[in-house]
């Protein structure tokens, strides 16, 4: 049967939610057409697309492939993938993030389990990366005891669904009626409609949560998914596997990540998508306020509550809050205020996760927009430090100074350096931080 849009009547309908971010769009879109199996459509679906995401879905010229632009922004892939789902022909929903990838057997993966086991959901393995230089690995998409379970969450990327199940359960929801993340949402309702899950136990979806990612949506970079798309394409089996035997390093060296869920613990999806959104870049900071006529000193503290493997959850030492820096090698931390003049910068240091502390002091560096900081280090009465650097609009072709990046090449453990039993991956830890004014001029 011939319909409009596509040609035969495809088995499985492919959605790609995308929003402003075509450098990584294009290489999940390749992906897909790599496909060993080739009886699919393939729908990008815009969220209100600004950018030249347009031209390049249509640079493929795949009759497959069509493209999508909603009218309105809606924020989160919900409305996108609603739009894909009221659209789609496929008997078979596979959904695919814009900056994510697959291997090529995935489709015929997750289908012929489908098929096999009559299921409703198919899940499959998938390999998730921590921020480059934190090491940091998860999987999903198996079962233990071969049983789902709400507490067993896999991406949209590794998921095929039947159309119907879509329908049944209304699709997906919005965060304000989600229950902790949309896509969690989805799986949790499934799961209550009666679903019949299953896993193809093949390493097949390649993830990079931008929310793992900060400002993942303002700096808009390919370099990751770049690199793996090339070694897709020469489908060297040796891959996989090497990729498997990484996850086991991760293990070994404390830096895999279990992904489970605790659905009675959850809130709305408001809250997850809010600071997510903030973390990543896709939705706007509040302007803080700007330090115009006062000789004040600001004093602050690294509170945030999404850190994305940056930082360590803060730790509480008598009256005296801390924090450490890691795993990833470079953390970040948002003035409070805007500064319209130059200001001295000071980090309050502990303790430097370190065999050589002074090597590994002039290693560190501070950079603003990826620039670095001329600083300097002043030992303290009671063996802390403070690390001290200029900030000046001046200086940075008078961007604002909202963000200071620490970059610590070498997190540690404590347990390596034998300090105690502390297996977590530290750089520096951090206390109060301080802006002095260096002049009332602006």
């Amino acid at each position: 049967m011939i319909l409009p849009g596509g040609g035969a009547r495809p088995a499985v309908s492919v959605i790609i939610a995308t929003y402003n971010w075509s450098v990584v769009l294009a290489c999940a879109i390749e992906s897909v057409l790599l496909q060993t199996f080739s009886n699919f459509e393939l729908l990008v679906v815009g969220d209100a697309c600004t950018d030249d995401s347009e031209d390049v879905v249509r640079s493929f010229d795949d009759r497959r492939v069509r493209w999508i632009n909603l009218p309105d922004n809606h924020g989160s892939q919900y409305g996108p993938n609603n739009v894909g789902l009221t659209v789609a022909r496929g008997d078979y929903i596979a959904y695919l993030g814009h900056d994510d990838l697959w291997w090529p057997t995935h489709l015929a993966s997750t289908l012929s389990t489908a098929q096999a086991k009559e299921a409703d959901v198919v899940a499959a393995m998938t390999i998730l990366h921590g921020p480059p230089g934190s090491g940091v690995l998860a999987a999903t998409g198996l079962f233990p005891g071969g049983e789902y379970s709400p507490r067993f969450f896999f991406p949209p990327s590794s998921m095929l669904h039947t159309k119907a199940l879509a329908e049944r359960v209304g699709g997906w929801r919005p965060p304000g009626e989600a229950i902790g993340a949309v896509d969690y949402d989805l799986l949790l309702r499934f799961h209550q409609a009666g679903a019949i899950f299953a896993a193809t136990g093949e390493l097949t979806t390649f993830k990079f949560n931008a929310a793992w990612r900060r400002n993942a949506y303002r700096i808009r970079s390919a370099e990751e998914q770049t690199a793996l798309l090339a070694i897709i394409r020469e489908r060297d089996e040796g891959f996989r596997n090497a990729a498997l035997t990484s996850i086991i390093q991760s293990v070994i060296e404390d830096r895999f990540v279990r992904i489970e869920a605790s659905p009675e613990h959850m809130g709305p999806a408001t809250i997850a998508h809010a600071l997510a959104g903030s973390f990543k870049g896709s939705r706007r900071h509040e302007t803080p306020r700007t330090i115009c006529e006062t000789e004040a000193s600001v004093r602050f503290f690294v509170d945030d509550a999404n850190a994305g493997y940056e930082w360590h959850s803060v730790e509480e030492v008598g009256e005296t809050r801390q924090r450490w820096t890691g795993p990833a090698n470079r953390s970040s931390f948002r003035l409070p205020v805007r500064i319209d003049r130059a200001f001295e910068l000071r980090i309050g240091v502990a303790l430097i996760a370190a065999p050589d502390e002074a090597a590994a002091r002039a290693n560190a560096s501070l950079m603003v927009n990826d620039r670095p900081l001329d600083s300097r280090w002043e030992t303290q009465p009671d063996g802390t430090w403070l690390w001290c650097a200029r900030l000046d609009p001046a200086d940075h072709e008078g961007r604002d100074i909202e963000l200071v990046t620490i970059a610590f090449p070498h997190p540690r453990r404590p347990l390596d350096l034998g300090w105690n039993d502390d297996r977590r991956w530290l750089g520096l830890c951090v206390r109060a931080i301080e802006l002095v004014p260096l002049s009332a001029a602006p």
